[in-house]
């Protein structure tokens, strides 16, 4: 990997973490608690149960990408970065651009 790819991939990965810490914000205000003291009705309460449910789970799914952006941003001046940790391979550009966390070639990944 050259030196001009990998400042293009760090700053698709700054770009994504970014985009990650503004999610992450937006949806703060969706996984608070739902009180038990507003009178929405028991089905609307249900719902909003419902619905924290899955901000929860999207919080979480954010957050975890946002850490594994986090440390790849470290490795990108690493020798090995772009390289598949199983088969050695050189990981194509287009695919570490859309998902630059990524470790395995699609190869191995389908395995």
């Amino acid at each position: 990997m050259t030196e001009k790819e990998r400042k293009e991939i760090a700053e698709v990965i700054l770009r994504q973490i970014e985009k990650s810490e503004i999610k992450v914000e937006e949806l703060k205000e969706f996984t608070q608690a739902v009180s038990p003291d507003d009178a929405i009705g028991r089905v609307s309460r249900m719902d909003a149960i419902n619905n924290k449910s899955i901000y929860d789970a999207s919080m979480s799914n954010t957050r975890q990408r946002l850490e594994q952006l986090k440390q790849v941003l470290k490795l990108t001046d690493d020798a090995d970065f772009g390289i598949c940790i199983q088969c050695r391979q050189s990981i194509p550009l287009e695919r570490l651009k859309i998902k630059p966390e990524i470790r395995l070639c699609a190869s191995c990944l389908k395995r």
